[in-house]
């Protein structure tokens, strides 16, 4: 589903600043996953009880969490997170911007 512009930069906005990262690609989802996914694999590693308190905030189902890191390899469960992540922001994204316009 092809996302407004406005859309798309309003939830790398929101992502930038849940996780205090900058330079996120604006417009180009694919390099938005690439590098979202980057930082999720760090938390994993690093910071779990972080990556698990983002995850909260950000409002991203636990059902779907828990199947997301039904892997062996790390680097598919930090692709699979930075998936729900960034359906769940620009979900939220298109939420404000519809009650914005009445």
């Amino acid at each position: 589903m092809p996302y407004s512009p406005a859309i798309v930069t309003s939830a790398t906005n929101h992502l930038q600043r849940v996780f205090d990262i900058e330079n996120l690609p604006g417009q180009d989802l694919e390099a938005l996953q690439y590098k979202l996914a980057r930082v999720v694999l760090h938390l994993l590693h690093s910071d779990l009880n972080r990556l698990l308190h983002i995850l909260y905030r950000i409002d991203v189902e636990e059902h779907k969490v828990k199947e997301a890191m039904v892997a062996d390899d790390p680097e598919t469960i930090a692709e699979r997170i930075a998936r729900l992540i960034i359906k769940r922001e620009l979900r939220k994204a298109e939420i404000r911007d519809r009650y914005r316009q009445r």
